[in-house]
């Protein structure tokens, strides 16, 4: 079977890779992660669909562009129509797509989640191959490992203590927004439980330096109701609260450093190193 399961385990192996691959020039992707990175690294004209997420500017960063692009729906009937080079998908598990790639002896290319911002050149460097630019995947890794030395907090000796509450912002350790407040400053408050979730009565009784708070989609969850609780409105204000986009940490891509630069400002703010807006 046609199918290439890539984690961070592999690095070395990938970056290790010196023989380009084939130009693609039919490619579809089936998950918004990978929609994000092929609209970054591919030839415009050689994508024939995104997935159905790649157009809600409320989870997608590139939602703008995608909407210039064909929608293809994850099955594999719609691969069946349009027989690409190559498909990208995420690892969520879609029991038609690898039979029909398969089928089709076209190499089938997922990606899991990230884990921290470690995980996203290899993700970059993975799609880019995949599809022929590797050229320009080594382009976006440097201009992200440029970027990333570069957003340091003022005080980094200054730990302070964030909660994060919202879809897409459960903050377990080990997670992609605990690497984010850890290279920001911040540390998860003692108050925290193993998965990422808080009873609302302790956050307002132990109550961290910052509350992050992320909404993806008004309304759509227990969890995004819960940031706009009047108890919670009250007790974090000013510099103590940081709204922060779910899409900016819904994958991993160049724009996930926009949710660093935003944590560190808020750092900064509550450090007394910059002035609160």
């Amino acid at each position: 079977m046609a199918v290439f399961l890539l984690s961070g385990l592999m690095t070395g192996v990938i970056a290790g890779s010196a023989c380009a691959g084939p130009v693609r020039t039919r490619i579809v992707s089936l998950n918004l992660c990978t929609d994000e990175l092929l609209l970054e690294l591919a030839d415009p004209s050689h994508i024939l669909g995104l997935s159905p997420l790649a157009t809600d500017c409320a989870e997608s960063v590139r939602c703008e562009i995608a909407a210039t692009y064909p929608v293809q729906r994850p099955d594999g009937e719609n691969l069946v129509a349009t027989h690409p080079d190559v498909v990208l998908d995420g690892t969520w598990h879609r029991p038609t797509v690898p039979l029909v790639t398969n089928a089709l002896h076209v190499p089938f290319v997922q990606l899991p989640s990230i884990a921290s911002l470690a995980d996203i050149p290899v993700q970059i460097r993975t799609v880019a191959h995949a599809i022929g630019e590797d050229t320009r995947g080594e382009d976006m890794i440097r201009a992200f490992a440029d970027r990333l030395e570069s957003l340091r907090p003022a005080r980094p000796d200054q730990i302070l203590t964030a909660t994060v509450i919202g879809a897409n912002l459960a903050g377990e350790e080990g997670g992609l927004i605990s690497d984010l407040l850890k290279r920001a400053g911040f540390r998860l408050s003692a108050s925290e439980r193993p998965d990422g979730t808080i009873a609302l009565e302790t956050l307002i009784a132990h109550p961290p330096d910052l509350l992050v708070t992320g909404l993806i989609s008004e309304g759509a969850s227990l969890a995004e109701d819960a940031v706009h609780h009047p108890a919670l409105r009250d007790r974090f204000t000013g510099a103590h609260l940081l709204a922060l986009p779910g899409r900016l940490t819904m994958c991993g891509t160049p724009d996930t450093l926009d949710a660093l630069t935003a944590l560190i400002a808020a750092h900064d703010r509550l450090t007394g190193t910059e002035p609160s807006p």
